[in-house]
């Protein structure tokens, strides 16, 4: 009864440290681009249409993941706001409740492979590290895919440690979600895993509760009525895309400007893992040692502590392994291995806390540590700097956060282990809650969208606008069709021009950082003019586009009836061109 109820306060101790890294900022964080403001906005014309089966953003097939995600946060949204509001927050909660997901099934999955404390360390670790606390803010699919990833992951924990044919249930039902969200990811790190187990181990038995005919009847239950809706309503063309067009180029080349060379991921992994690359190295050391034994059946093979740590090595250093080889590359990719370096983090702190051990990697990690969080916290000074206000207490703060970060490397250092752990887990807190609740929300040169859909609101028009036209041709960021409305024109500017066909008091936004915005503009007036039509400036908007790296100046224009004959450029602006 003592265990039940301890490990209760555990669980309820890190879904409270979960709400703590996640909650803050979830409603001030304007909506990222692009990748949450396209699923948000997909999600957004899911319920303006009535249309669950077609992802679309505006008019076009979005064949890339499956509807998972788009329906979570549709209900989301149902539930907890209403889609004219464009509330991004509601958009956000399943990844709060992903997060959540991941971290219990994290700590529950440990318990049983390495022990209560150990589980407990590592799950806590993972709860304030850097990538998982951004994908929780965030309305996408990583974090839910996480969380599918983290159950799976316990589900063959329990299995390797007499689970019974309730776990690979469990394990079919997760892994069906996790298709759901995001196709053959999850399935290629688990057939991955498998394999290098079975090689290592010889040993298939503890694997026979998979067959149990539930599981995978459950599995095909929850994947295969969308796969039929969807190759009937679109042909076959959504896994023709998705497979094709979305999955296969990136596993052959650079996709979407996003490039990296092998061992990518082994210099991005201590940022994205901190702060619990502190005790990164140690916990592989401690996995690694754990695992090997003398020969197959030999003293120690088939411990827990060694079954669970083949499973986490093999969990993870495959895949990881693989992506470094794939070309397209981002950091979050690997953040499904995370939950079982997380667990070798949390056994390396339970041990080091007992023993004296590891010294060289618990060194390496110390001096590693302290250089990210001193990276990290001038880096987010100096964006508060450069697009927000000018950092003055918040400097004080990140100070403080680095102080603590010296503190904690000390401590390892010199075999202080659990105020390292401690130190750690303080430095994120007093880093991440102030940037997401305060710093980010305030950079206001990056919310282009939400500017645009201010100055909107300033001038009388209602938004998401409808029964007008709206043209952005320069600007085409998703984030200003989800604050704008679906309607938005975006698309080549010779291509709109050559069909444009607008009336009185529509919108235009030209870009005047940009070269060509002199040459587009006359081709627009003449357009116009043989409509009748002049331009009026009602607003220029000025930021930084992240997404582009580059700086620009919007300028909304409201067309309106000529008052002569004659149409002039110069009418739409008195400021030139750089």
């Amino acid at each position: 009864m003592n265990k039940i109820k301890l490990r209760t306060k555990d669980m309820l101790l890190l879904t409270l440290l979960v709400l703590a890294m996640a909650l803050p900022g979830l409603s001030g964080l304007p909506v990222i681009d692009r990748d949450e403001a396209r699923y948000a906005q997909a999600t957004v014309q899911m319920l303006e249409s009535g249309d669950y089966i077609n992802i679309k953003f505006q008019d076009r097939a979005r064949n890339k993941k499956p509807a998972g995600a788009y329906w979570l946060q549709a209900a989301s949204v149902k539930m907890f706001s209403d889609v004219k509001k464009r509330d991004i927050w509601a958009h956000r909660i399943p990844s709060v409740i992903a997060a959540i997901l991941t971290i219990l099934a994290t700590y529950w999955g440990g318990s049983r492979m390495i022990g209560r404390e150990s589980a407990l360390y590592g799950s806590a670790l993972l709860a304030v590290s850097f990538i998982f606390v951004f994908e929780a803010h965030i309305a996408k699919t990583d974090a839910l895919l996480l969380a599918f990833a983290a159950l799976v992951l316990a589900s063959l924990g329990h299995l390797r440690n007499g689970g019974d044919q309730r776990i690979g249930v469990l394990f079919w039902v997760a892994l069906g979600c996790a298709v759901m969200i995001k196709g053959p990811i999850l399935p290629m790190l688990i057939v991955l895993c498998l394999l290098a187990l079975v090689m290592w181990e010889r040993n298939t038995t503890w694997i026979k509760p998979l067959g149990f005919w539930p599981g995978p009847v459950l599995f095909l239950m929850i994947v295969l009525p969308w796969t039929v809706l969807i190759w009937l309503e679109t042909g076959g063309a959504f896994f023709i895309d998705a497979i094709g067009n979305d999955l296969a180029p990136k596993l052959k080349g650079v996709q979407e400007k996003h490039p990296g060379p092998p061992g990518y991921y082994l210099g991005t992994i201590w940022v994205a893992f901190w702060p619990a690359c502190l005790f990164l190295l140690p916990g592989l050391v401690f996995a690694f040692r754990a695992a090997r034994s003398k020969a197959a059946g030999g003293a120690g093979f088939d411990t827990p502590v060694a079954l669970a740590a083949r499973l986490l090595l093999c969990w993870s250093i495959p895949f990881f392994i693989l992506l470094e080889f794939i070309p397209t590359k981002l950091p979050h990719y690997t953040l499904i291995t995370f939950p079982a370096f997380a667990l070798m983090a949390g056994a390396a702190v339970a041990t080091l806390s007992r023993v004296n051990e590891f010294k060289l990697t618990r060194r390496i990690g110390a001096v590693i540590f302290t250089v990210v969080g001193i990276v990290l916290t001038t880096a987010v000074l100096f964006a508060q700097a450069a697009y927000g206000d000018y950092p003055k207490w918040s400097f004080a703060i990140m100070f403080g956060a680095i102080l603590i970060c010296i503190y904690a490397a000390r401590q390892l250092w010199v075999g202080k282990t659990l105020h390292a752990y401690y130190g750690a887990l303080a430095a994120a807190i007093i880093i991440s809650i102030p940037t997401y609740l305060y710093i980010l929300p305030s950079m206001k040169q990056l919310q282009i969208g939400q500017k645009l859909q201010s100055a909107f609101t300033k001038h009388g028009i209602q938004t998401p606008v409808a029964n007008m036209t709206v043209l952005s041709t320069q600007f085409t960021e998703p984030s200003m069709v989800f604050h704008l409305g679906t309607n938005v024109l975006l698309g080549k500017p010779e291509e709109r021009l050559s069909s444009l066909n607008m009336k009185t008091n529509d919108i235009i936004i030209l870009d005047r950082v940009r070269t060509t915005t002199k040459e587009y503009g006359d081709k627009l007036i003449n357009k116009l003019a043989e409509q009748e039509l002049c331009l009026t400036s009602l607003e220029t908007i000025k930021g930084f586009n992240y997404a582009k790296g580059r700086s620009v100046r919007l300028e909304l224009l409201k067309t309106d009836i000529c008052p002569t004959q004659s149409t002039v450029f110069e009418q739409t602006s008195t400021k030139p061109d750089p």
